[in-house]
């Protein structure tokens, strides 16, 4: 089931996006989702989980724009879509800026909302084959593809999970994410390391390039990991 937010603090404007939605299920039964509504910003981000698919966010808010609720909200989770509901069009030039999907203008009209959410389900009916993890540091809960992930590596009963542009720590089990990643072409090179084959460079004697990094590859490993890299450069994986 399909998760939405809805954030508009205008009661009027929120209203009619929640009858929108509601007679949109009623016009596709193959869609079922839930709504939350939200009238201020702080409280959709003191809450915020990176489990929704779709927002709607008000771009003009008593106490935030919706544009720095897009960037706050784009730090821990990069693939829920963003469509903007706004009666200035010029803000959907500098939505690019937080990669939402589309933008809205008020007043709403069913006809014109409908098209858009249709497109957004269309979009998301595919982006759903790609693999996605939820990353739970001591600070935050980031929803990571797994694309983005160059490896894991296991340090003193941490993983840590190498993006390029950063690091991320939790606390867990390699052997629980190996299974999460077992079908987005993963494959541990040594009982330390699960490496996505998509960054691998090259390889010199022991060492496994990917990215920027060195990793060892281990003997009782190497056989596998190189059938494995074999096949997914050759593309039958």
């Amino acid at each position: 089931m399909l998760k939405i937010g809805v954030l508009e603090d205008e009661a009027e404007q929120a209203q009619r996006l929640m009858d929108y939605l509601q007679r949109y299920q009623m016009e596709h039964s193959g869609v079922t989702f839930t709504v939350e509504l939200y009238d201020r910003a702080i409280s959709l981000l003191d809450s915020y989980q990176p489990n929704f698919d779709i927002l709607f966010l008000d771009i003009r808010l008593p106490d935030m724009l919706g544009m720095e609720v897009a960037r706050r909200i784009r730090k821990t989770d990069e693939n829920v879509m963003i469509i903007f509901v706004t009666s200035l069009s010029q803000y959907a030039v500098e939505g690019y800026s937080v990669r939402a999907f589309d933008y809205i203008l008020k007043p709403v009209a069913y006809g014109s909302f409908s098209s858009k959410l249709t497109r957004a389900l269309r979009i998301l009916s595919y982006d759903r084959e790609e693999t996605t993890v939820l990353v739970k540091t001591r600070e935050q809960t980031v929803r990571l593809a797994a694309d983005a992930i160059l490896y894991v590596e296991v340090s003193n009963h941490d993983l840590v999970i190498h993006t390029g542009d950063q690091l991320l720590k939790q606390w867990g089990s390699l052997s629980k994410l190996e299974e999460q990643l077992k079908d987005a072409h993963f494959e541990r090179c040594n009982s330390c390391y699960l490496v996505n084959l998509k960054y691998v460079r090259g390889i010199q004697g022991n060492q496994l390039l990917v990215g920027e990094d060195s990793l060892t590859i281990s003997k009782s490993r190497r056989k596998e990991f190189l059938n494995a890299l074999a096949q997914y450069k050759g593309g039958s994986r």
